[in-house]
Order: C-alpha cells, then sequence, then structure tokens
C-alpha cells in the first residue's frame, strides 16, 4: 500500500500563458495533495503556432520558408517550458513533489486525451472556464478543450473541472455534477502556502475561438495588401527592367554603329595616306625624267 500511495500522481492541466493555470493547480493542491506520497505532474500540451508573426504581420505557417517557422515554433515551445519550469518552482517552495510533461500535438484536446492514455492518468484537473467567466451558476465545461476531455478521455481517468478554485463538476465513468463547494481538509500548513498561488486573468478556449475568426481575417487582410503591394512593385522593377533593357539594347547598337564609322573613318584614312604617298612617288619619277 505504501508503495501505491508513492506512485499516485495527480496531473493538472494548465495553459501556456503565464500564471494563466495557477487557480487550476491551486485547487488541486488545496483538494487532492495526499502529502509526500503525491506527485502533482502539471502537464501541458503545446500546439505549434499556425501564424507566424513576420514585421508585425501574422502569415500562415504554410506561406513561409521552414526557416522562421521553426525558430518561431522553437521559441514559443521554450517559453512554455518556462511557465512549467515557474510552476515546479512554485510547489518546490511549499515543498511539494512537482514534475512538468509536455507533449506536442496539433490540437489540445487530442493531445490531452492521448496523454492520459499513455501516462494511464488516473486524476486529472482541468480549468473549465476561465476565471472571470466564474458564476455559481456554473455547473459543466464552457471551454472547448475541457469540453471534449470530458467526453473523449478514458473512463478510467477521474477528472476535476474547477473554476475560480471552485469545484464545477467532476468526471468519473459518467458526468457528476458538484454538490459540494467546501474545501476539502487540507495536509498540515498546505492550506495557508497554496492560498498564495493567485488567480491569474486568463484566456480559456471559448474566447481564443471567439477571437481567432477575427485575427485570421485581420491576418488575410494584410497579407493581401502585402500582396497587392508586392504586385505593384513587381510591375514597376519589370517595367524598369524592360526600360532598361531598351537602353542597354540602344546603347550597344550605338555603340556598334560607332564602332563602324571608326572603322570606316580608319579605311579612309588609310586609303589616304597611300594616295598621298602614290601622288609624292609620281611627282619625284616626273621631276626625275625631266631633269
Amino acid at each position: 500500500m505504501e508503495a501505491a500511495a508513492e506512485d499516485e500522481k495527480v496531473f493538472v492541466a494548465v495553459p501556456a500563458e503565464p500564471r494563466a493555470g495557477q487557480s487550476t493547480l491551486s485547487w488541486a493542491l488545496r483538494h487532492l495533495y495526499g502529502g509526500a506520497g503525491t506527485t502533482v505532474v502539471v502537464a501541458h500540451v503545446h500546439v505549434p503556432p499556425q501564424m507566424i508573426p513576420i514585421m508585425g504581420v501574422k502569415f500562415h505557417a504554410s506561406k513561409l520558408s521552414p526557416e522562421p517557422v521553426r525558430a518561431f515554433r522553437r521559441a514559443e515551445r521554450e517559453r512554455a517550458d518556462e511557465v512549467l519550469d515557474d510552476y515546479v518552482h512554485q510547489c518546490s517552495e511549499i515543498k511539494v513533489k512537482c514534475e512538468k510533461l509536455v507533449i506536442e500535438k496539433e490540437d489540445a484536446a487530442s493531445g490531452l486525451v492521448e496523454l492520459i492514455r499513455l501516462h494511464r492518468v488516473t486524476k486529472l484537473v482541468i480549468a473549465a472556464a476561465a476565471d472571470r467567466h466564474y458564476t455559481s451558476k456554473l455547473d459543466k465545461p464552457v471551454s472547448r478543450t475541457a469540453t471534449e476531455i470530458m467526453q473523449r478521455a478514458d473512463p478510467s481517468c477521474k477528472i476535476w473541472f474547477v473554476c475560480k478554485e471552485q469545484l464545477v463538476c467532476t468526471r468519473d465513468k459518467e458526468v457528476q455534477i458538484a454538490s459540494l463547494t467546501v474545501p476539502a481538509p487540507l495536509p498540515t500548513n498546505l492550506g495557508h502556502e497554496a492560498q498564495h498561488l493567485q488567480p491569474p486573468q486568463e484566456e480559456d478556449d471559448v474566447e481564443m475561438e471567439l477571437g481567432l475568426d477575427d485575427e485570421i481575417e485581420e491576418a488575410r487582410k494584410a497579407v493581401e495588401e502585402l500582396m497587392r503591394r508586392a504586385l505593384k512593385e513587381s510591375h514597376r522593377r519589370q517595367k524598369a527592367e524592360e526600360e532598361m533593357a531598351a537602353s542597354l539594347h540602344k546603347a550597344r547598337e550605338h555603340e556598334e554603329l560607332y564602332l563602324e564609322e571608326v572603322k570606316k573613318r580608319e579605311e579612309l584614312e588609310a586609303a589616304l595616306a597611300r594616295a598621298d604617298m602614290e601622288i609624292a612617288q609620281l611627282r619625284q619619277a616626273m621631276q626625275r625624267n625631266n631633269a
């Protein structure tokens, strides 16, 4: 039994935004942390960004060369690792054993479902909605990711959906609405320390989705404007190149005419020189005959 307790892990799903998952982590520490035999695992699904900012304008990754895409995605992955490192550090400060786990997937919900399956997760805490969306009537997940996790996660995993450090609902093999919001007893000194993990002003999946269309539309318009300018500049350069080519062609023609003229002039001068020489020789011959 002691070995099993040592192996118990509570997974807490957190986003990559700084401090955005602290209310979720705080609830998990206050309600599910069982002391030295429990390890808290802060888990994050890193979704490689598809929109890459270049000089203030976002472009879809498929429209760019691989180098800037790889560089930006690597920087975003490192930023996510730093956020999770901060959570681990906070837990270590209050003597809670904590690990981090980051996986990469094109979709956050699918990534969490896969994470639950691969790591045989039996306890998961995830935000049901952003803290500012919390109301006493909130009784089910609101974010797309949390909703999909409730529907798709392995039934062997019990899931706690929380918001603003309040339990919204749980999912065992079927959804159970939370009927108790009074905090469970805390391990000695842990409750006071956990209260220092301040709730963030986070963005949840719903708001991200609502703003995504506007962001894409704005990026599309910006790209179209850049393409229009690039096309105009291309036409201008093409016209300039054509004019330059025509000028060079005319210059070559003038050069050829000039060289031809020089050649004819040299031939004429040579002919005149020969004629002068012949005339001089003729005069000398006539003078000798007269003498």
